[in-house]
């Protein structure tokens, strides 16, 4: 069992991720969730069976970890034979849009469709659409649909993984990838998992991440041992204070409401740096330190 918290510039979704879920395998969630369950490094293992997807999914993860060159050749041949399969005969449309399983201008006429008839759509098919809409570029439309499932009554669990498997993480043997689409029209995500934790930024129209484990994406990051770690959350934003042993941290405030901060630092950094949405100076050239409606401050610091 994993507990999981996501915090992010938006009120609606600090009110219904903030407060955590603890998240176990399912298996009737994982066909288009398993790279929410790699992330939080929940086993899904005894899911997989002989249907056509769960066997797309397999051979995709067995194909990251392979490293014989004749076998990732099997491998390979078997995936675009198991994609063909599945792009003539799907039973669940959604299911495989989700896993970007069609070429592009089939999903776009087919995600335009199931759109246009969203209120009729159940809480399952709404997660699998949002993360559909977000793997073929449509974030706007992507996050617009995740609204609904957060309106549903749907359990909490389906929320956070949705969540999650629209950021679109990929466990590989050395590292984590993680996609950035959303990143822009929410301007900044904290999460945290286990004894782990995740933030994503955008600074100057580009994307950043600090964590303690080894994630890339396509902007700038950070791998920073949370050894030392103090949060606490208010009623309009988040501060989160990580630090490793040899001194070096991080001091991150984010902001969610529609009025701006004041914040003042209750320790003394030899020296740092700060980024913001629009921001990006020295810790010395920033007083007094102010947080804008929904923005965020980010202090790299060495003690």
């Amino acid at each position: 069992m994993i507990h999981l918290e996501v915090f992010t510039s938006r009120r609606d979704y600090v009110l219904a991720l903030g407060k955590g879920v603890d998240v176990t395998p399912r298996c009737d969630y994982m066909p288009w969730l398993w790279n929410a369950y790699e992330l939080l490094g929940v086993t899904v293992d005894q899911c997989i069976n002989d249907e056509p997807i769960m066997r797309y999914i397999s051979i995709n993860k067995r194909l990251r970890r392979e490293r014989s060159i004749k076998a990732l050749l099997n491998l390979k041949n078997e995936l675009t034979k198991t994609r063909g399969e599945l792009r003539k005969k799907c039973t669940d449309e959604l299911l495989c849009l989700s896993n970007r399983i069609y070429e592009y201008s089939r999903a776009i006429n087919a995600l335009y469709r199931y759109y246009l008839r969203l209120n009729d759509l159940s809480p399952l098919e709404i997660s699998k659409l949002s993360i559909a809409l977000t793997r073929y570029n449509l974030p706007t439309l992507g996050l617009e649909v995740y609204d609904e499932l957060l309106r549903s009554s749907t359990p909490d669990e389906l929320k956070y993984l949705t969540f999650l498997s629209m950021l679109n993480p990929i466990v590989w043997p050395t590292h984590i990838t993680v996609d950035t689409k959303v990143l822009p029209h929410l301007n900044w995500i904290l999460a945290y998992f286990d004894d782990h934790y995740l933030i994503l930024i955008v600074s100057l129209g580009r994307a950043y991440v600090v964590s303690d484990l080894n994630i890339n994406i396509n902007g700038g990051r950070s791998v920073l041992s949370n050894d030392y770690e103090v949060r606490s959350v208010s009623n309009d934003h988040v501060i989160a204070r990580i630090e490793s042993r040899n001194g070096h941290g991080l001091l991150f405030i984010g902001n969610w409401s529609a009025h701006a901060i004041e914040f003042s630092l209750d320790f003394k950094p030899r020296e740092g740096s700060v980024k913001g949405m629009f921001l990006d100076v020295n810790l010395t050239q920033l007083v007094p330190i102010i947080i804008p409606p929904r923005d965020y401050l980010s202090i790299k610091y060495s003690v």
